[in-house]
This record gives structure tokens, C-alpha cells and sequence, in this order.
């Protein structure tokens, strides 16, 4: 590990993204929040053009877009994870995009839907993925984010909780990944017996599957910014659960490894399209930070 940081260490450093330089002294170097280094970095970050335009388009109410359509490209969900993923910290303006999320996507199951009264097709997923922009944001005491946490463990508990259409009615892996995703930020007093054997069996499906990287798999080894159902993502999931040592996560990661330049960074391979903030075919700072975390994770 010390030779990929030595390589790509600097870039990552770079004041000119502050966002980048933030995660990777708290992440990657492990400095603390009262650091002067982390606390210029993050006083900057508020400062982006792209920060202050996010939040130029929050609406009075706290939402953006649609109030009633968070999903959306521009829709509430989609700007606090961005935000989350940018490190912004929070405010009373991401806890009221928060509290807009929640009154408009939670359906009475605890779970998120891609509209609040109806039971999505992929509700696991929208349900996990938002979880840690919530977490982040300070809402982990919330009974509304709880009852979320209660309804992944138990849908993700039933033996067809993978099955989907979209996937031929097949194990998702995409599925996996999120519901993996989601319950890394499971608050320390909701883990129990129950959530412990989800996330087993769950990681087992990742690391038992058939990759076919040439064939089905091959968009797998597209990654993206800010996220992609790629293998990054799945390995990222894995190492949250402290799977990386497992041997069958070995070879996933010397693919992983083998799509770094010399350089220690890797290609950014789709974007949004909404707010881009990497450009496609181009070495990826957001990339190269979640490689980095990667085998941080894996203690390498």
C-alpha cells in the first residue's frame, strides 16, 4: 500500500479540490478533525462554485427539484449525496433536505420508494443507498431512519430477498452491493444475530458469484463518478464488512489493481450528466481516493 500512496499521494493532496484533499487527510492520513490542515480543507469546500450552486437551488422548504420526486436527476436524494460524498458538513440546510427525503420517499414499511405510497420494485436499493447521506448528516437517532435500517435487515433476511426482474430473476449483485452499502452504517446498538448473518450471506453472494468480466461483467470494469455498479463498489462493500482478507476477495482485487496507471490513479469511465465533477477517459481523483480507502480497509 505504501507505494500506491507514495505515487498518488500529492495529486490527492492538491488544494485545487478541496473535497478530495479533506477525505484523503482524514481517510487516508488519519488526521484529526481539529487539524489545521483538515479544517482549511473543509472550510473551503463550502466555498466550491458547485457547493454554492447546490445549495443555490434549494428550495425555501429544504427540498430540490420536484418536492414529491426525490429520486430524480436533480431531486432532493441525489443533491445530499452528492453533498455527503463532496464532504460537506452538515447544517440546518441538509437537515432540512433530509427531513424533505424522509416525508417524501419513506414508505409506511420503513422503506424508501421511488414514490412514498407505493412498494417500489427496487425498494431495498433506494432504500440502502440513501442511508449513508443520512447517517452523515446526524439523522441516526431518528425513528424515521431507524424504521429504514429495521425494514433492510428484514427484507434482506428472506430467501429470495436478491431476486429480481431486472436481473433475470437471479441473485442481484447490484443488490447486494447496495443492501452491503446501506448496513455499513448501521448504527452500533440496531446490529444484532440477525443483521450479522444478512451481511454474511450477502457478502458470499459477492465473493461466490460468476464474474464474467469479458462478457456480462465486462461494464463492471467501467468505473464511476459519483457512483457506478462497478467493481470498485462491490469491493468497496466487501472491505466495509471486513471481507478483504477473505481469499476469494484476492483476485477481485488484483483486477482492481490492474487498472491502475503508472502513476497509482486510475481512469474515470462515466460521469453525470447532471453535475459532472470528473471527466470521462481521464485519471479520477474520486477514484483513486476510494482505491486508497479500499486498502485502508484491507490494511495493507
Amino acid at each position: 500500500m505504501q507505494n500506491l500512496i507514495t505515487a498518488s499521494l500529492p495529486w490527492l493532496l492538491n488544494p485545487e479540490n478541496p473535497s478530495v484533499r479533506y477525505w484523503t487527510l482524514v481517510d487516508i492520513l488519519d488526521r484529526p478533525a481539529n487539524d489545521p490542515e483538515v479544517q482549511e480543507a473543509r472550510a473551503a469546500i463550502v466555498q466550491q462554485p458547485l457547493v454554492k450552486e447546490l445549495f443555490a437551488l434549494q428550495h425555501a422548504k429544504g427540498f430540490w427539484g420536484e418536492e414529491t420526486k426525490p429520486h430524480t436527476a436533480q431531486g432532493t436524494g441525489t443533491v445530499l449525496s452528492l453533498l455527503y460524498m463532496l464532504g460537506v458538513p452538515p447544517d440546518k440546510r441538509t437537515i432540512a433536505g433530509c427531513d424533505s427525503f424522509l416525508k417524501f420517499c419513506q414508505h409506511e414499511s420503513g422503506g424508501f420508494s421511488m414514490t412514498k405510497t407505493l412498494r417500489s420494485g427496487i425498494f431495498p436499493c433506494t432504500t440502502s443507498l440513501h442511508l449513508p447521506f443520512l447517517i452523515y448528516y446526524g439523522l441516526d437517532d431518528d425513528p424515521r431512519v431507524q424504521s429504514a435500517f429495521a425494514f433492510l435487515i428484514e427484507e434482506m433476511s428472506s430467501e429470495d430477498a436478491l431476486d429480481c426482474g431486472r436481473y433475470q430473476h437471479r441473485d442481484c449483485l447490484w443488490g447486494a452491493i447496495a443492501a452491503l452499502t446501506g448496513l455499513a452504517v448501521l448504527p452500533a446498538d440496531m446490529r444484532s444475530a440477525q443483521s450479522k448473518r444478512v451481511v454474511k450471506r450477502l457478502a458470499n453472494v459477492l465473493l461466490d458469484a460468476k464474474y464474467d468480466f469479458k462478457a456480462e461483467h465486462k461494464r463492471w470494469l467501467t468505473f464511476g463518478v459519483p457512483r457506478a455498479w462497478d467493481l470498485l463498489s462491490a469491493l468497496k462493500a466487501l472491505a466495509a464488512h471486513n471481507y478483504a482478507r477473505d481469499p476469494r476477495f484476492a483476485p477481485l482485487l488484483e483486477l482492481f489493481l490492474s487498472r491502475q496507471d503508472r502513476q497509482g490513479r486510475w481512469l474515470c469511465g462515466s460521469v453525470s450528466r447532471t453535475w459532472p465533477i470528473e471527466k470521462r477517459n481521464q485519471p479520477s481523483k474520486w477514484i483513486t481516493l476510494d482505491g486508497l480507502r479500499l486498502f485502508k480497509h484491507a490494511e495493507f
